[in-house]
């Protein structure tokens, strides 16, 4: 291989990394000023999108599950303001921001029981979480659906070796190197753990095309590798 492919390779590779660095959606984390074709605009359109439909009439009880500092919930709040939220996480809550508005919403929880009580919200959301601590998937989703009457889960889907490599990397960057996933759910293996905590999917969106208008990014992610899957008890 000559000196100029591989200064090619090289460039291109980095451009790569730039480009999902500037792109991804960093612990649910958004600019004050996003562009409409933002990887994190496009994501909360289509989550207000599904909870419109779910929630037609009155106000829609959201729970954001592992929602890091709330700004995915602000904005999907922004975009459907019929929703009022709660969210959790593991993480405590900023000294600095103890006594603040915007964190009045929020309480820590220990990432496996959902502290609020059957069916006390119309809407679950769970994004990005289930791939994170698979060991938990299944009493996470349970949680969520008995807290609330349908569940949102946004996740991956891996379909072999170059789809999960990818979906690592754009993990390792946007967790500025905290670790990424083994494996992602696949088609059925997604489904499966779906009908293991008796939940029926109503509704699956995966053609999530989040990176089209971020360069480099989109050409190699592929729509179908994202998803946001619609779920309710039996």
């Amino acid at each position: 291989m000559d000196v100029a492919t591989n200064t090619r390779r090289s460039r291109e590779g980095s451009d790569f990394v730039k480009s999902i660095r500037s792109g991804i959606n960093v612990n649910h984390a958004l600019p004050r000023q996003f562009s409409v074709t933002s990887p994190a605009d496009v994501l909360a359109e289509r989550i207000a999108l599904h909870i419109k439909s779910l929630v037609r009439q009155g106000r829609a009880r959201c729970l954001d599950v592992g929602c890091g500092d709330m700004t995915l919930a602000e904005s999907i709040e922004a975009r459907a303001p019929h929703t009022s939220w709660h969210c959790i996480d593991v993480h405590p809550v900023p000294a600095a921001a103890r006594d603040t508005a915007q964190w009045s919403k929020y309480h820590q929880f220990d990432g496996r029981t959902i502290p609020y009580g059957d069916d006390e919200f119309d809407v679950a959301l769970l994004c990005d979480v289930l791939h994170e601590a698979p060991e938990d998937a299944g009493r996470l989703l349970t949680e969520a659906a008995r807290v609330a009457r349908h569940v949102l889960v946004k996740d991956h889907f891996e379909d072999g070796t170059y789809s999960r490599t990818m979906l690592q990397l754009v993990d390792l960057v946007g967790s500025r190197g905290a670790g990424v996933p083994q494996r992602y759910f696949t088609r059925e293996g997604f489904a499966r753990l779906a009908s293991q905590q008796h939940l029926t999917i109503t509704a699956l969106d995966s053609s999530l095309d989040l990176y089209e208008h971020v360069p480099v990014v989109g050409t190699v992610l592929r729509p179908d590798w994202q998803f946001i899957a619609v779920l309710r008890s039996h």
